[in-house]
């Protein structure tokens, strides 16, 4: 669960709080009623106020919602506001929303039940037709080196001489990780693999490909995951690395093996991500195909199971949340 002090880290990113912003001010119109989940303090509930809003919702579980009635009223608009500290699936509302606010990502869109929670939302509390801020994300992956973080705070400590971790390694090489990639850490640019729509979304599932023919030698160590924003109204932000938006970073896929590749090489991915009960379960292939051969070999075929099966109770649990557990 976010601190305070996350929530302050994440308004820190004025490229990120600039774009909100902007779009908040150009979709909402006086008069109309906004949802905002995942509110927070409701920093964002105060700007739909200020652009017009007869009344906003602000909905988290976090108990940092709390200070969000005395942070309406410092900004003179504490009888627009009402905060709810409840999960979004059991909020009840006296009308349904004309424009709903939801930023519940983190390096990708695929937050934990993030789908299921925008599906829900937008089906019961947002009117037919109502403006989703931010309306689409567009995810892009790209080959790259291991980015210098995680070799510094993954893998020296399995390298240690005192306490042989090979179990440890084997889940935390099948585990996405949240770090700042670089650009200079890219072996190739990035391909857009799919587009998560929030109007149309059905599905707590996605999966994309992408290929490359690579223009120089070098070793790939796993893949970078980030995306583009669409907040609607013609309002865009990238996550893409070395972008000013700070708040997300980007996601580190790592291959078990670092992977050798030469110019001219053909290198394709396949990824996807599941929800699996309060979890995502990531997937993903590699192949490589030599210029000088046409024989593609698998260099890569992971998931990132273990992570959720740590204590395996809660594999149990999740598929028995899904209805089909013994």
């Amino acid at each position: 669960m976010y601190s305070l002090t996350d929530y302050l880290w994440m308004i820190s990113d004025r490229a990120r709080v600039s774009a909100y912003a902007e779009a908040i001010a150009a979709q909402v119109r006086p008069g109309q009623r906004v949802l905002e989940v995942g509110a927070g303090f409701g920093f964002f509930s105060v700007l739909a106020a200020r652009a017009g809003a007869a009344h906003v919702d602000a909905v988290d579980t976090n108990p940092v919602i709390h200070l969000g009635p005395k942070v309406a009223a410092a900004n003179g608009c504490a009888d627009r506001i009402t905060f709810h500290h409840v999960d979004v699936r059991e909020l009840q509302l006296d009308a349904p929303a004309d424009v709903l606010i939801m930023d519940i990502r983190g390096p990708t869109p695929f937050g934990p039940r993030a789908m299921q929670i925008h599906v829900h939302t937008r089906e019961r509390l947002l009117k037919p037709g109502g403006a989703i801020i931010g309306a689409r994300d567009t995810v892009y992956v790209a080959p790259t080196r291991i980015p210098e973080i995680a070799r510094r705070e993954v893998y020296a400590p399995l390298d240690q001489p005192w306490v042989a971790l090979d179990v440890v390694e084997r889940v935390v090489l099948d585990t996405p990780m949240r770090y700042t990639v670089a650009p200079g850490d890219l072996v190739a640019d990035g391909v857009a693999c799919g587009t998560v729509d929030y109007s149309t979304v059905v599905e707590s599932r996605f999966t994309g490909q992408a290929e490359w023919t690579l223009a120089a030698d070098g070793t790939i160590g796993g893949l970078a995951v980030w995306f583009d924003a669409d907040l609607g109204g013609n309002i865009r932000f990238s996550t893409r690395p070395g972008s000013p938006i700070t708040a997300y970073r980007q996601l580190f896929v790592p291959f078990r093996s670092p992977v050798a590749v030469r110019y001219g090489d053909r290198f394709r991915v396949e990824l996807g991500v599941v929800e699996l009960g309060d979890a995502n379960v990531w997937h993903w292939r590699a192949t490589l195909t030599s210029k000088d051969s046409a024989d593609e070999r698998e260099v890569a075929n992971q998931n990132s199971v273990a992570e959720i099966v740590i204590d395996p109770a809660r594999l149990e649990a999740s598929f028995n949340s899904r209805g089909v557990g013994g």
